[in-house]
């Protein structure tokens, strides 16, 4: 009768090994450092205070913390990404929270990111002025 409780227990801790290797193996955690530079762009009283770009099995994540602006209900920042000549082959917007933590996240395809050379990330502390 004490054998069932050591099998039970033998068998919970090996179901946990199997479930933590299959979660492993999941493309998230198989990240890499993305070899794209990464320019910061900050504005008035906001800062960029950090960033890192990874890439998965097929998406490039560039995300960080910031530090944001004192006033302005349309403080976000800007995720670019450029080619070699500095033009923007893609943009994600991402509005700046006024709850901790400050983060900002944005994804792209790993087939686009491929082909830019380098990131930007700006920060504003108002909108865009429309043309």
């Amino acid at each position: 009768m004490r054998t069932f409780p050591k099998l039970l227990k033998t068998f919970g801790l090996l179901a946990c090994v199997v479930t933590l290797a299959s979660c492993a193996s999941s493309s998230w955690l198989k990240q890499t450092e993305s070899r794209l530079p990464i320019e910061v762009i900050h504005s008035g009283d906001g800062r960029i205070m950090s960033f890192r770009a990874h890439e998965t099995s097929d998406r490039l994540y560039v995300s960080g913390s910031s530090k944001p602006h004192l006033s302005g209900s349309q403080t976000h920042i800007d995720i670019q990404l450029l080619d070699a000549a500095g033009n923007v082959l893609s943009e994600k917007r991402d509005a700046v929270d006024r709850q901790l933590p400050r983060t900002y996240v944005a994804s792209f395809p790993l087939g686009l990111a491929w082909q830019a050379a380098s990131i930007r990330i700006v920060y504003h502390s108002s909108s865009h002025p429309t043309p």
